[in-house]
């Protein structure tokens, strides 16, 4: 499965945290009249809290992708990054849209062997461009109109698992929101310190309809509220973690960032581009 298919996005909206619940005849997703427990919600707001003030991110990652039916995983390391669009009326620039970029150097197959492979995913302007220098091959995908409000990093649309920068009110409207149960020993072997949230897609939503994702664990920091992983549930018992290390909030973004941030063109004579 290509890295877009194993995995969603949790969405950032800096409009209002309000949002009114779609009727049934819409075909969205419908709210349950049951709200979360206190435990989540506090949860909720803190994360909502630091996600409005948030500008940028980074973090090393391990994303583990395991086949149930074969019973294998495959790891891989990297790093990924995330920049905020300029407030509503800013000068700063043309995009409206989140710019996030991950870069995968190195992984292990499941037979243990350990591979330097260099996979650049960058996400701009509402284009994801997926670069394999190793075969030389790149792949861009169109995810959202230039004049589109809607969010190419949604959780469930998009491409790139970063539970960092969502919103409670987005939350709320597209998942049923419990404790998250504690974060497994394979992920991260201390749990002392780490909360989460348990989430399942709505009925009617994108996710829950035409996707096989079944729930998705979110984990962070108790008093930081930090990412520590996402893990994320499909219904034929596949699964893919991500566990984020050293993460950064509002830190600037310095030339290697930038470096990645960017979708460069390649040699058509040397690389081989599809558009779709």
């Amino acid at each position: 499965a290509t890295l877009a298919q194993e995995a969603g996005t949790l969405v950032d909206d800096r409009g209002p945290a309000s949002i009114s619940p779609p009727s049934k005849a819409s075909g969205g997703p419908v709210q349950a009249s049951a709200p979360p427990d206190p435990a989540s919600m506090a949860l909720l707001d803190a994360i909502d809290t630091q996600s409005i003030s948030l500008q940028d991110f980074a973090a090393r990652v391990r994303m583990n992708t395991y086949d149930d039916l074969a019973d294998e995983t495959e790891k891989r390391f990297g790093r990924v990054y995330l920049v905020m669009p300029p407030p509503v009326g800013s000068e700063s620039g043309p995009s409206q849209h989140r710019q996030a970029a991950i870069v995968f150097e190195r992984s292990i197959e499941p037979s243990g062997r350990a591979r330097e492979r260099l996979e650049h995913f960058v996400l701009v302007d509402g284009i994801l461009s997926d670069y394999d220098h190793e075969a030389k091959r790149l792949v861009r995908r169109r995810v959202v109109g230039p004049d589109s409000q809607r969010d190419p990093l949604r959780l469930g649309e998009g491409p790139i698992p970063l539970p960092i920068g969502q919103r409670k009110a987005d939350i709320l409207k597209y998942f049923e929101v419990t404790p998250a149960p504690p974060i497994p020993a394979r992920i991260f072997k201390d749990a002392e310190g780490v909360v989460g949230l348990h989430l399942v897609p709505r009925p009617g939503s994108e996710m829950a309809d035409a996707r096989k994702i079944t729930g998705i664990d979110l984990w962070v920091g108790k008093t930081n509220h930090l990412p520590i992983a996402v893990e994320i549930h499909e219904r034929d018992g596949d699964r893919t973690s991500v566990r984020f290390f050293d993460p950064s909030i509002n830190a600037g973004v310095d030339d290697e960032a930038r470096r990645w941030l960017e979708a460069p063109d390649v040699d058509p004579t040397v690389w081989r581009i599809e558009s779709k």
